[in-house]
């Protein structure tokens, strides 16, 4: 059994009456690239910062590492990296300066520097001034910052945020390094579903404050299998003669329909009609794309694949 880094209990967040995150339940194990996924507006951030100690929950339980964090949010936070929003840096100071003053507070070694440097590629930059840093870069130098402290957990809101599509490749590739390089497990938000797709190996989805799907990325991608769909004369008896030969298709509206055909099952089917006289007028495959999947379980809720504002 993997251990558990995050579990919550009907977490809970009202505002002023309205309430933004509503009762959920979160489970992420160690080694986890945990997706957590929904439309700008969702209550991630919100969920972010309740996780992070920065809010308070009106309701519910939070358990980091397996303990309850009411009697040890500080401890646990000593084992957590961070980047919510935009990274804080000091413009004038180098990479380098930006991460000793960091290094000082949190007090681990001098050579530590170097080493998340490297991780995030940024040695050949390391002694420029970060203002003149693109922003994918003032991005990988939030995450160096972020992991300097040897976490064991890295939460991440939105870091692709803003970002053209080499910064996004950057930060998406050192993301799926960390937990089998570095041991470190990932909770990453997200409103761009191509994102999470290429990244996640879990999957929570967030909508109006409420979880409507946690599992495995994989499970998710099961529900976009292709459907076969037979067009033909004679449907009815088209149906019932394959179902004879133990082949199962339903009828819907002027076609018969399989959830699981395959290239065999197919080409079976296609022999067995054309013994029998009946024309086969076509055979396609109607496949649902995981963004159609999204969108139905957010009932349209805006979930895209670029551009906007973290939630």
């Amino acid at each position: 059994m993997k251990e558990m880094m995050i579990e919550t209990t009907n977490l809970t967040k009202k505002f002023k009456g309205k309430t933004v995150v509503d009762n959920i339940n979160l489970s992420i194990k160690k080694g986890e690239i945990y997706g957590f996924l929904g439309p700008n507006g969702a209550g991630k951030t919100t969920t972010i910062r309740m996780l992070l100690g920065l809010m308070k929950p009106t309701n519910g339980k939070i358990e980091l590492f397996g303990q309850d964090v009411k009697n040890n949010h500080i401890e646990a936070l000593r084992k957590i990296g961070s980047l919510v929003e935009s990274p804080s840096y000091y413009g004038h100071l180098t990479a380098r300066e930006n991460l000793e003053a960091l290094r000082k507070i949190l007090q681990v070694p001098k050579n530590r520097i170097d080493e998340v440097l490297s991780i995030v590629r940024l040695t050949n930059d390391a002694n420029r001034p970060v203002k003149g840093f693109s922003l994918g870069m003032k991005q990988r130098l939030g995450i160096a910052a972020a992991i300097l402290g040897n976490p064991e957990l890295l939460i991440l809101d939105e870091p692709t945020n803003g970002l053209d599509p080499s910064g996004i490749h950057e930060i998406r590739d050192l993301i799926k390094n960390m937990p089998k390089q570095y041991g470190i497990t990932v909770l990453i938000s997200s409103h761009l579903l191509s994102e999470i797709d290429q990244i996640a190996t879990e999957v929570g989805i967030i909508t109006k404050g409420k979880i409507i799907y946690q599992d495995s990325i994989e499970k998710l991608r099961n529900k976009a299998r292709p459907k076969i769909a037979i067009k033909a004369s004679e449907m009815d008896k088209a149906k019932a003669l394959l179902l004879t030969k133990g082949i199962l298709f339903e009828k819907q509206e002027n076609r018969l329909i399989s959830e699981n055909a395959n290239d065999e099952i197919v080409a079976k089917s296609i022999s067995i009609l054309a013994s029998a006289n009946i024309s086969i007028y076509r055979v396609e495959e109607k496949r649902k794309s995981l963004e159609e999947i999204f969108l139905e379980l957010t009932n349209g809720g805006g979930i895209g694949h670029a551009g906007g504002s973290a939630s």
